[in-house]
């Protein structure tokens, strides 16, 4: 009776634990969907927001508690990455004076523009339940890999059984005579990339083509049905890095071939079934060319993009320093468009970027990859670990994506909480090592961060 009553409570307890993590994954994953805004490109923008405002109000109340409590405990001491977070907090000052210097915007409009950017707090809000130890490293690493793949086939599901057509000339939807003139969605590829990355690193650290089946179907989308030229040049370039720095030289040769060859053949048979994607791709890149080396083209999209470059080059000129903020759609109807008819920073890249925040706030702004950079090449023992190598080529595709894009700004929190996980990684990483180094027995905790293959690398 004594033992059925042990194993009874043992499995009971086996079991509070399991629903326990699971609970946790699924907060996990809505914390991710929520400050990815997974779904603001889609037709449920408008849960998006609402799931926004509520979570935004979340942090308000966090943070104030998060105050509160390490005042009341003199705890007022903050790492690397808190600092970095408080100096985010108050970037849109800035901009909001130089709006109010350029347009004459009232602060507090300026202030509400960037709104949406304080869904960064979200990688505070895990970084601390990491560092309490309310979840693991695993557990985040799980709710990323399942929204991803929910996001990949959320995505195929509208492309396939929705007419993108029904939203031309929104924000969902849009038509590109380089792209062969079809309305397509203008999904986010941020999860893309990840999917696409994650799932290559896993293929070749655990030995399983299997694997190599899932990048595909992220690179399928992004190469054959999104069409971005920037989404495909950074992807690749993630994975590049990866095949370059993360696996042996010796195995590199087959390690690329192997990853290669299925690409080719699928490129093969595209072109076999869809003959026409060759034109589009020979127009897309053509344009690019002729872009780049001054040519002259007739595409109106490009010339509208160049129209924005001139007016935010003439704005950097005007306000280097502090930029000339973002103009709210609340104050004046169109924003930016009542005063330049047409421009929106977003579109031009970097220069659009350091035309809002100006050469002071895009610093602190891109410096988020100098940041990143600096303790990843810190990191000595958790050098396999396939979530993190996956974060660290992740950013680095962002970091190309954000040359041509403002996403980076749109969707701050998607590089924020790359940039806030690597530094756990690191700070992770330091206590193994001093473990290590007092030859002690290490713990498990730190057995479970990192596997047998990741402490022999």
């Amino acid at each position: 009776m004594k033992n059925l009553t042990l194993v009874s409570f043992n499995r009971n307890s086996s079991n509070l634990v399991f629903y326990k993590s699971l609970l946790n994954v699924i907060l996990l994953f809505i914390i991710i969907t929520i400050t990815y805004r997974v779904f603001l490109v889609s037709v449920l923008y408008f849960l998006q927001l609402v799931l926004e405002l509520l979570f935004e109000a979340f942090i308000v109340i966090y943070l104030l508690s998060r105050i509160m409590r390490r005042a009341i405990e003199r705890d007022f001491k903050l790492n690397h990455i808190e600092i970095y977070l408080v100096i985010l907090f108050f970037l849109p000052i800035l901009p909001a004076i130089g709006a109010y210097q350029r347009f004459g915007q009232p602060i507090f409009y300026g202030l509400g523009t960037f709104r949406d950017f304080y869904l960064i707090f979200g990688s505070l809000v895990v970084y601390n339940m990491l560092r309490s130890g309310e979840i693991t490293i695993q557990m985040v690493e799980k709710a990323f890999v399942s929204l991803t793949v929910f996001n990949m086939f959320f995505c195929y599901g509208l492309t396939f059984f929705t007419d993108p057509a029904n939203f031309q000339d929104t924000a969902i939807a849009g038509a590109n005579d380089l792209k062969g003139g079809e309305v397509y969605y203008r999904f986010n590829m941020s999860l893309f990339f990840f999917g696409s990355i994650y799932f290559v690193v896993k293929a070749f650290y655990e030995k399983n083509a299997k694997y190599l089946f899932w990048a595909g179907l992220f690179l399928i989308y992004i190469i054959f049905i999104r069409l971005d030229r920037t989404s495909m040049a950074g992807v690749f370039a993630g994975i590049g890095l990866f095949l370059a720095t993360g696996i042996g030289t010796r195995s590199q040769f087959t390690s690329i071939f192997r990853l290669v060859l299925p690409l080719a053949l699928v490129l093969v048979f595209a072109a076999i079934a869809v003959p026409e994607i060759l034109d589009r791709y020979a127009l897309m890149f053509n344009d690019a060319i002729s872009t780049t080396t001054g040519s002259r083209n007739d595409y109106a999209e490009e010339s509208v993009r160049l129209a924005e470059y001139n007016i935010a080059v003439e704005g950097i000129k005007d306000k280097p320093l502090i930029g000339n903020g973002k103009v709210s759609t609340q104050w004046v109807e169109g924003g930016y468009n009542a005063f330049y008819k047409f421009f929106y920073a977003s579109d031009v890249g970097i220069f659009g970027q350091v035309y809002m925040y100006g050469f002071i706030g895009a610093s602190i702004l891109y410096g988020q990859f100098l940041f990143a950079l600096f303790f990843a090449i810190k990191i000595r023992h958790i050098k396999r670990n396939i979530f993190l190598v996956t974060l660290k080529c992740f950013l680095f595709t962002h970091s190309l994506d954000s040359i041509t894009n403002g996403y980076i700004t749109i969707y701050a929190a998607q590089t924020i909480m790359a940039v806030v996980l690597i530094y756990y990684f690191y700070q992770e990483d330091r206590k193994l090592g001093a473990q290590l180094r007092m030859n002690r027995v290490v713990s498990k905790s730190a057995i479970e961060l990192a596997p047998k293959s990741l402490l022999l690398s």
